[in-house]
């Protein structure tokens, strides 16, 4: 099962790449921690939940940074927020509803990310206004390319294809590659050795095996979480993902199918990681596009129980025929 609520820490901090020195600068001189063999040491459990969108809404008036006051007169405060979410979850009123998640499994953190007293109003910030760059056409291919994977003539609930990859706990609903703070478990576990680095996610308990200074390989299949290499620049851990699996590609919002990855884990102290993001597809977007936000410290990772097959799958598809058959009496 998933875990109940935990406990979370305040503020929050980001780092944008393209003011990383004057970043750096303003936390003092700090000089993140060694491993035995001789690279930036990001290893420990991190959590990166907040209320910063990914794109940045029209209230904030294309600002970046806002302060606390304007924060708290146009951001729904998180109590209002779940009670929101709870309005169409388990709680909710009415016969159609089969419930969903209520208050007290949400933890979508309870502010916009905060960076030096000022809070962000969106994770992207090149291009700065915002917002993901689109070609013209851009929305339209990735439709098509979403489309393409789908099989062919199946409809949501004819089979277990054709529900999404979380219904099958065969992937996370929220995004891990990129990281994006979502509903709950904003937690990813990283473990370092000489040749590899793992990044573990703790929704839905994927695992992404990062090979150090290694090529890309021209493998048979694409992995779900892709192929991924990396190595060390400026005392922070880069990775490059490209190559994902079909299916990612089809149920996912931010994968296509040539999209490359680059993610940086900067560690700026003990307790705190500047994560950032750049996604490259020109398919798609008219530029690449960079994302950033802080990772601190968790005090653990929970594991998230979701296997494929689980009672829930058999209890959707009977629902499914259940309606079939209904509509075929109704018919009668």
């Amino acid at each position: 099962m998933h875990k109940a609520i935990r406990s979370i820490t305040l503020p929050f901090s980001l780092l944008s790449l393209s003011v990383c020195n004057s970043a750096l600068a303003q936390d003092g001189d700090y000089s993140p921690p060694m491993t035995a063999w001789g690279v930036p040491d990001v290893q420990g459990i991190w959590n990166y939940e907040n209320r910063t969108s990914l794109e940045r809404p029209d209230i904030y008036e294309g600002e970046l940074e806002i302060d606390e006051a304007t924060m708290l007169e146009k951001m729904v405060s998180t109590p209002d927020y779940i009670v929101f979410l709870e309005s169409t979850g388990a709680e909710a009123p009415g016969p159609d509803n089969v419930g969903g998640y209520n208050g007290f499994w949400i933890s979508p953190g309870m502010a916009l990310a905060e960076m030096n007293g000022r809070f962000r109003t969106s994770i992207i910030v090149e291009p700065t206004d915002g917002q993901i760059p689109w070609r013209e056409d851009g929305q339209t291919i990735r439709r098509q390319q979403r489309s393409e994977l789908e099989i062919m003539g199946m409809a949501e609930s004819d089979g277990p294809e054709g529900r999404t990859l979380s219904d099958r706990c065969l992937k996370s609903f929220a995004s891990t590659a990129p990281f994006l703070s979502s509903l709950y478990n904003n937690t990813v576990q990283i473990v370092q050795s000489p040749g590899h680095a793992v990044l573990l996610a703790e929704m839905a308990h994927d695992a992404r095996i990062v090979k150090i200074d290694q090529a890309h390989k021209d493998l048979p299949y694409d992995k779900w979480l892709g192929d991924s290499i990396g190595y060390y620049e400026d005392n922070a851990l880069v990775v490059v993902t490209k190559n994902f699996n079909q299916w990612q590609v089809a149920k996912e919002r931010l994968v296509s199918p040539d999209l490359v990855l680059t993610e940086r884990f900067y560690r700026v102290a003990d307790d705190k990681i500047h994560y950032a993001f750049t996604i490259e597809d020109p398919a798609l977007y008219t530029q690449p596009w960079t994302g950033e936000m802080p990772m601190y410290t968790a005090e653990g990772l929970y594991e998230y129980a979701c296997h494929e097959g689980n009672y829930a799958m058999p209890a959707i598809l009977a629902g499914a025929r259940r309606q079939e058959v209904e509509a075929e009496l109704a018919q009668d």
